[in-house]
């Protein structure tokens, strides 16, 4: 894309930040900081913001709300500020476009009906279960009606959108009818800065399972543990590294002490500039998550050449295949168990694995390459050919009042 847009960001994340365990605002925020180097400018609407690294001079970040603020009306507070930020922004100098990102909060940007900017949602990621009906059947009635709502207010969202941008196939789902919308649906991966995760040279001495996320349930921690029973037994000398916190990190610490036999190192929270030497230093990554929308540790360890063994949930068949590791059911301590057996015991198969990883990760999820992408969705709703850019043509455009 040669022209330099003008674009305003409406709440890229809960937070966005450069440098906090917060995967979409990681996300956000490596968009957000590329696009600005490419010469657009961005105003950002921000809940909350912690930044490290100086942004562009063509990024303002606007804080309009504290992080964490997730109740209806904190929602609804927000959503006025961004408004009312909005109006005043475009009249002294018009936005050529709107991007809400992920999470793509139900209802957001309807905050800015009567406004004929074009709006662009996403990437749109898979939800945490499975699938959404399998949810919904344990749901209480109110939860029912609950979300029965947020789909008719996701439904009437996306309808206005100008463009639907998905991270992955699965995230599909996460569309209302996406059959009407197919010609406005792009897919946009997250991407990641190959830089600061270099591909490792060789194995480590010891055979070794990192799992490197949020220490909790949902995570799949317990069925780790369960696993490696069987894994310290069949793999002479293996040991699990656990990185991170959590809330579930005392229970965990505590049942690992009573696993005689089995070697279990706890490192803590590492910071983003260590991750990727942290990965290089262990045999295989895995991620025995019960649900994942995406997986951004994936794709760090398949940058650094890893093999991963992680959950067939969500996001992650479309980050791995069976070149790069393995997936099994989630919860399922037997074929987890069976799964890091197979390719510990393959040095041979490990190199293979990550070495397939790498040019994965090469091939797609480059972030210079993702950002092509999303580039190109801005492009196509903003062409002359564009029934977006009709609507929108001179003399088209109202204010939002």
């Amino acid at each position: 894309m040669k022209r330099r847009l003008r674009i305003f960001i409406a709440h890229p994340s809960d937070m966005l930040t450069d440098h906090l365990p917060h995967g979409d605002g990681l996300v956000a925020f490596s968009y957000i900081s590329r696009l600005a180097a490419r010469g657009h400018e961005l105003h950002v609407a921000a809940q909350g913001a912690d930044v490290r690294n100086p942004l562009p001079p063509t990024v303002t970040v606007h804080s309009l709300w504290r992080a964490g603020a997730t109740s209806l009306l904190d929602r609804a507070v927000f959503m006025t500020r961004m408004r009312r930020l909005f109006i005043r922004l475009d009249r002294q100098a018009p936005f050529d476009l709107v991007h809400q990102m992920n999470p793509v909060f139900a209802g957001m940007t309807l905050a800015l009906v009567g406004a004929r900017t074009p709006i662009v949602l996403g990437a749109f990621v898979p939800r945490w279960q499975t699938t959404i009906e399998d949810d919904y059947a344990n749901m209480s009635f109110k939860a029912r009606i609950v979300e029965r709502g947020e789909r008719i207010v996701a439904g009437l969202q996306q309808a206005r959108a100008a463009a639907l941008l998905v991270a992955s196939p699965q995230a599909l789902r996460r569309i209302h009818e996406p059959e009407r919308h197919r010609d406005r649906i792009f897919e946009v991966p997250h991407g990641i800065d190959l830089s600061r995760f270099p591909v490792r040279t060789a194995l480590p001495a010891r055979p070794s399972v990192l799992f490197l996320t949020s220490v909790q349930d949902r995570k799949g921690i317990f069925t780790l543990l369960d696993a490696f029973e069987r894994v310290a037994k069949a793999v002479p000398g293996v040991e699990l590294v656990v990185a991170g916190s959590g809330p579930a990190l005392g229970e965990v610490q505590r049942r690992a002490a009573t696993m005689a036999g089995c070697a279990i190192r706890f490192i803590g929270p590492v910071a983003r500039e260590h991750i990727g030497p942290v990965m290089r230093a262990h045999s295989v990554y895995c991620l025995p998550s019960i649900g994942e929308p995406f997986g951004m540790t994936i794709l760090e360890a398949m940058a650094c050449g890893l093999p991963v063994v992680a959950t067939r949930v969500g996001g992650i068949p479309d980050l791995l295949s069976d070149e790069g590791g393995r997936l099994v059911p989630p919860r399922d301590a037997d074929a987890l168990a069976t799964a890091l057996i197979d390719v510990l015991r393959s040095p041979r198969q490990q190199c293979d694995m990550g070495a397939h990883n790498r040019t994965q990760v090469e091939r797609v999820f480059d972030i210079e390459k993702t950002v092509d992408r999303l580039e190109a969705a801005y492009d196509a709703i903003l062409s002359p050919a564009s029934r977006f850019h009709d609507e929108l043509a001179p003399g088209a455009r109202e204010e939002a009042c």
